[in-house]
């Protein structure tokens, strides 16, 4: 019972180290340097993606049952998926305040929407993948406008009626998915090593996992309707 009381904990802490990343991630904009931020971002996104498995595979609402471990996950990915990017693409790019701030609430009311995570896995809306915008921004030299732009268009998608993929969780086509994202997460390494030396080519080719999930999600979104 105590081995598995541990356990659990560990997983809880393995989860809140990404609050320690975004705060390192803010030092370092601070300091200027954008490639050290947007790297301590990715490696918290890594726990992000692998946490929940660690979470379930412990039992963690069994063994730790007054540690709510998804209250944790919600507030690390605010900060890291959302309000750190936002500081990082308003230092950074020349995002305009405003447009930081419409971005920072549309994701603070998806977040707080009582079926943001669908029964059926899925998430509800555009799960504001922020950080990833902002990295494709950065590399691909977009000005401030047309940033703006797309980031108001993604904010409206937060509140639109599409079920977008959760790749942990989602059983429809799950196994082709992580697949389909493992030369992408391998890409999106060399890519993090080079950042604005990276070709664009390699760039562009990066793009074919946002464009299967998208797509993917709008037929599954269809398909569940």
């Amino acid at each position: 019972m105590m081995k598995n009381k541990g356990l659990s904990i560990a997983v809880h802490l393995f989860t809140a180290a990404g609050i320690i990343l975004g705060f390192w991630a803010l030092v370092m904009i601070i300091q200027d340097e954008p490639g050290h931020a947007i790297r301590l971002l990715a490696l918290a996104a890594a726990i992000d993606i692998v946490d929940g498995t660690f979470a379930r595979k412990a039992d963690v609402a069994t063994n730790t049952p007054n540690i709510d471990g998804g209250l944790i996950d919600n507030m690390v990915d605010y900060v890291n998926w959302v309000f750190i990017p936002m500081f990082w693409a308003w230092s950074f790019l020349d995002i305009p305040f405003l447009v930081c701030s419409v971005v920072l609430l549309a994701s603070l009311f998806g977040f707080s929407h009582i079926e943001a995570k669908t029964k059926d896995y899925y998430f509800r809306g555009f799960p504001s993948y922020w950080n990833v915008l902002v990295f494709y921004f950065y590399l691909f030299g977009f000005g401030s406008i047309t940033s703006s732009v797309i980031l108001i268009l993604f904010s409206a998608l937060v509140f639109a009626p599409i079920k977008f993929i959760y790749p942990s969780r989602t059983p429809r086509l799950q196994k082709t998915t992580i697949w389909v994202a493992i030369p992408f997460s391998l890409i999106i390494l060399v890519m993090l090593f080079y950042l604005d030396e990276t070709p664009l080519w390699l760039t562009v080719l990066s793009l074919y996992y946002p464009l299967y999930y998208v797509v993917l999600s709008i037929l599954l979104t269809k398909d569940t309707s």
